[in-house]
Parts: structure tokens; sequence; C-alpha cells
């Protein structure tokens, strides 16, 4: 067993980050309006998004449409995952449209349609 130990290394105490300071409603927003400019930084293709689409009538150009130029009307409510949960809501042909959309630092996910 000689010449198969290994040499001991201290661990330094795990240090928490700074918590940030929590986003309002309007930067959530804007950076919503500001990621959905470009489709990489999004997505939409949760089962349930889709399910409720079909249920409700939606077609993804709603979607959009809200994503792009809706107004914020809920949140942030921070979820299980460390996401901001921000309902937002626009006028799209003469229907009502509301998505809430999962905001996280350079992306954002819509959970459901309303």
């Amino acid at each position: 067993m000689s010449g198969l130990m290994g040499k001991v290394i201290e661990l330094k105490a795990h240090q928490r980050p700074a918590a940030r300071p929590r986003p309002t409603l309007r930067e959530l927003v804007d950076r919503v309006h500001e990621l959905s400019k470009d489709s990489d930084n999004f997505g939409f293709l949760h089962p349930h998004l889709q399910e409720r689409m079909r249920l409700r009538s939606k077609s993804m150009r709603d979607v959009l449409e809200t994503l792009r130029k809706g107004e914020g009307v809920k949140g942030p409510d921070l979820d299980q995952f460390g996401d901001y949960r921000i309902k937002l809501r626009r006028c799209v042909c003469g229907k009502r449209i509301q998505v809430v959309v999962a905001v996280r630092q350079n992306d954002f996910t819509v959970v459901t349609v309303i």
C-alpha cells in the first residue's frame, strides 16, 4: 500500500455568493421584451403550454406579440427552481392574451397562456 497515498489538501469552507437584490416587475418585463427579440433566448415547447394554446385557441403569434409588447400585470414571484415568474398581458387582434413567464438572467421560458 505504500506509494498509493496522496497528499491531503485542506478544503476551505463553502461561502454562498452574496444575494442579488430582487428585480422589480418593470425590470423583468424589460428583460423579456429585450430577450424576445431573438428566439434563441427563450423556449415555449413545454407540453403544458402547447395544450393550453390549443384549449384556449391562442396562436404562437398571440404569444410572441404578448412577449414582445405586453405589459407586466403580476409578479415577480420566486419559484421553486430559482426563476422569477411574471405575468404579461396584451390585446392581440381583439383577443386578451396573458402569458406566464419564468425569467432567468439570460433567458426565459413561457410557462402557460391564459
